[in-house]
């Protein structure tokens, strides 16, 4: 019996192995909405090529005034179009930047520390009234600040290093430590440890700052480098390890599939995580990334969450955490720094990560009985086809691509020797991706599709031949 199944899909592993065992690495699943022969795709992410060679750790870069500007180390860049490095100055510390504009003034904190950098002189603030912020954001021309005790503090106006005493303020509706003011469309979202607020900009009074009737969240941050926005909408990583999407409308969190979110409760450190948004040939994505659990994971923005991994950071057998650090869109560019200070591009014509392999896996939904109203039967697997483009070898090094099969009988927790299917060679187009005699037998079969060869792949469908025994 010839069945049609569906290879595309997200990561989804839930607690019961048989039940959903599903990996999505490196390859992004897609929704079709135009014409094509498949509804639901897998293709590969998009490569990361060399744009400027960098030393030391990556802590943050941000576009202001449509320059690019990275610290690395303990120095403050700024990068040219052409990939031209200029120093600036000396940021101290180890700890990763938080950057906003205000005016032609780029403000950076960092453990503790503010700086401005005015196009000609970086200044490290040094008003006493500062409260060892280690976050900024900018609105209606003034910075606000983090500060102790639940408090947070406005800059005057257009002088993000100098701060009036009177200008603070705390959270009224609950008693919550505050981690990160951020504005976003008119509101300054006042994230707390257990708690968020709304405050809107009235103009009037010390600070000129009031609470928004109705702004209570009953949800804090997590992490707060795990905060950032698209047009329409703010992501962050929730105190609970839920990730939530927040815009004028109100809250969401029902985006993130449940076996992810345990996932993310079974880490042991996650306030380090790092979030960060981008517009991708239209597509937004938010991408999460835990370094100290060398785990990151890309949510496409009305789709499926996958998993980004690079193999530089592998252990072991375990798939290791993103090379990606920090990103910007600069130049017509989309930009990520790595954690050595790098920065790549992301380009859909490149096929390696900086050189490095990909490995992209796809562990897709069990085959079972009960996809032909025969629950709980035996069935044994005879073959498999892929539909996917063919012919996408290279003129020289891949010139002969793979795509590996193999298969588990216990819910995806051991899998067979991988069998090798040819995708054809360049302008090979009637290249057939078939396996024949598998004689894979049992009650629930899992199937995974891996490759690492440098060429693009898209896989559109399949479709088994099975039997079923008693």
């Amino acid at each position: 019996m010839y069945l049609p199944i569906n290879v595309a899909g997200g990561v989804y592993q839930h607690k019961s192995r048989p039940l959903s065992s599903q990996i999505t690495r490196n390859f992004w699943p897609q929704q079709q909405s135009g014409a094509g022969t498949s509804e639901y795709i897998l293709e590969t992410f998009p490569g990361l090529k060399s744009f400027v060679t960098g030393s030391g750790a990556d802590r943050g870069m941000f576009v202001h005034r449509g320059v690019l500007y990275k610290v690395t180390g303990t120095t403050l860049y700024s990068i040219d179009r052409n990939g031209v490095v200029t120093t600036i100055g000396t940021i101290s510390g180890t700890a990763r930047c938080i950057f906003d504009g205000l005016g032609s003034s780029l403000v950076i904190v960092t453990g503790g520390s503010v700086y401005e950098w005015d196009g000609s002189t970086l200044t490290l603030g040094t008003d006493v009234d500062f409260e060892s912020p280690d976050s900024v954001t900018v609105i209606n021309s003034q910075a606000i600040y983090d500060g102790d005790e639940g408090r947070f503090c406005t800059s005057d106006a257009g002088v993000p290093l100098s701060i009036n005493a009177l200008n603070y303020a705390a959270a009224e509706s609950n008693a919550d430590l505050l981690l990160r003011p951020y504005a976003f469309q008119q509101n300054v979202y006042m994230f707390g440890e257990h708690t968020t607020e709304t405050w809107w900009n009235s103009g009037s009074g010390n600070p000129p700052f009031d609470r928004l009737e109705g702004g209570m969240i009953q949800t804090g941050l997590g992490a707060i480098h795990s905060v950032d926005k698209t047009d329409k909408v703010v992501y962050f990583l929730g105190d609970d390890l839920n990730v939530y999407r927040m815009a004028a409308t109100g809250i969401e969190s029902n985006f993130t599939p449940q076996p992810l979110l345990r996932a993310f409760t079974k880490f042991s450190k996650t306030d380090d995580a790092i979030g960060w948004c981008m517009n991708y040939q239209g597509q937004n994505f938010y991408t999460l990334k835990f370094p100290s659990e060398n785990r990151t994971f890309c949510y496409p923005e009305g789709g499926q969450w996958f998993e980004l991994s690079s193999t530089v950071y592998d252990v072991g057998p375990v798939a290791g955490r993103y090379r990606g650090n920090s990103y910007a869109f600069a130049y017509g560019k989309h930009l990520v720094a790595d954690e050595d200070g790098n920065i790549l591009e992301l380009d859909d014509e490149t096929y390696t990560d900086s050189g490095d392999t990909i490995k992209r896996v796809r562990d897709l939904s069990p085959i079972h009985g009960g996809l032909i109203s025969q629950p709980g039967k035996e069935i044994e697997l005879t073959q498999f086809r892929l539909v996917m483009e063919t012919g996408v070898g290279l003129i020289s090094g891949t010139v002969d691509p793979k795509i590996m099969l193999s298969y588990s009988l216990d819910g995806g927790r051991t899998f067979s020797t991988e069998q090798w299917g040819d995708v054809g060679e360049l302008g090979d187009f009637q290249t057939e991706v078939v396996w024949d005699g598998i004689n894979a037998v049992g009650k629930s079969i899992d199937l995974r599709l891996s490759t690492s060869d440098p060429v693009y792949f898209s896989v559109h469908s399949a479709g088994v031949e099975i039997e079923v025994g008693i």
